[in-house]
């Protein structure tokens, strides 16, 4: 009983602190989601009788990775519209994928080289950075051409970014057992997984669907929505299944059928994302501990330079009729968000020898691009507004 005091205190305390540093983020014009990375961080080296002042059992970090997974997961997929895709969102998914291309492609080769890690751990590594979340520094009041294409690519490649980590992670675990068997013998398992997945998010979108179309009621279809969420997950993943798959397609088919009163359906998710995000953010600087080193800082910043090239290269090659000043702005506006920490933070329970660099990596990209967007963002607006 003490033990659980202490947790539902700690709980409650950084609930707290995170509303007052959204609060303070707000009024100096800087993203919340970075103070509240860094003040994970920073509990992190606040030691009592050599013990961390703030910590949680491994079972509720678990659990909360994955419910914070399923709600993240299922807000991004139902943000995809297919009905709404025109001619900008073609151009904006042109972008999403040939950035991917390139970031695949040639940042996992510089990430082989510089990291010295194999090749699936650098794919895993770009799989993770490749997505954005231009809103965290654009804010609602901000808006170009170049903005709204920068919003409209996120919807994109966001799912990307959870979906393919998950997948590279999956033949991590496989491959060691591929060099001494048969190669069809774990495709045919591979393949299982991502079926499954996607039929199990299916199912219950179905459901989900029923139920809400037959039976709408103000408090419990909202539940229902969060508890679907989760079902999803853990339904495809006692199948064997993909968990991640399983959530963005129900996420992708909740957004994309006429649900009666679906705005309001969503607000109680988005409401428990929010509290999630302030939670997964402050213990992911508690948890993945990066080290702090010169090294460690110098390596990541070559890597996420070339990161910025690679983007820069990508971005000129799909967009044409855009200024260079345009395509430098979408360059360097790419924060990571949500997705990038709460894989970051899944990851980090993985006890596998180079899953912990791609880890840590992922928090030092989500550091330096949002520090990079807020710069980019600030002198933006300064000259828009002169």
């Amino acid at each position: 009983m003490e033990e659980a005091l202490i947790i539902t205190t700690s709980i409650a305390g950084l609930l707290l602190i995170g509303i007052i540093l959204a609060w303070v983020g707000k009024k100096l014009r800087i993203p919340d989601a970075l103070l509240l990375l860094l003040t994970g961080m920073l509990l992190a080296q606040l030691k009592y009788k050599g013990e961390a002042l703030v910590q949680f059992p491994q079972l509720f970090l678990d659990s909360l990775a994955i419910l914070a997974l399923a709600m993240v997961l299922f807000a991004c997929s139902t943000r995809l519209r297919l009905r709404e895709i025109d001619t900008l969102s073609t151009r904006a998914l042109k972008l999403s994928l040939v950035n991917a291309l390139f970031v695949l492609v040639l940042f996992t080769a510089v990430a082989h080289y510089l990291l010295d890690i194999s090749f699936l751990s650098s794919l895993l590594l770009s799989s993770i950075v490749l997505g954005t979340v231009p809103e965290i520094t654009l804010g609602a009041h901000y808006k170009t051409r170049a903005a709204n294409m920068l919003i409209l690519e996120s919807i994109f490649n966001t799912p990307l970014s959870i979906v393919l980590p998950f997948m590279f992670l999956k033949l991590m675990q496989t491959v060691p057992e591929m060099l001494t068997s048969q190669i069809i013998d774990h495709i045919i398992p591979f393949l299982m997984n991502i079926i499954v997945g996607i039929g199990a998010g299916v199912f219950v979108g179905i459901i989900l669907f029923k139920l809400i179309q037959h039976t709408y009621t103000q408090v419990y279809s909202p539940l229902a929505v969060i508890i679907a969420a989760l079902l999803a997950y853990v339904l495809a993943e006692n199948l064997n299944g993909s968990g991640v798959l399983a959530v963005i397609t129900l996420g992708i088919f909740f957004g994309n059928v006429y649900v009666k009163e679906k705005i309001k359906l969503l607000e109680p998710e988005s409401v428990l994302t929010k509290a999630l995000t302030i939670l997964l953010f402050i213990l992911a600087g508690l948890v993945i501990d990066i080290p702090y080193t010169a090294q460690f800082f110098i390596t990541s910043g070559l890597l996420f330079a070339a990161f910025v090239v690679i983007r820069f290269l990508g971005t000129s090659l799909s967009l044409k009729g855009y200024t260079w000043h345009e395509k430098m702005y979408m360059t360097l506006n790419a924060p990571k968000g949500i997705a990038t920490i709460a894989v970051g933070f899944v990851l980090a329970v993985y006890a596998m020898p180079e899953v912990g660099i791609v880890a840590d990596m992922a928090v030092a990209f989500f550091l330096y691009s949002i520090i990079l967007a807020t710069i980019t963002t600030w002198v933006a607006r300064e000259n828009h507004t002169h």
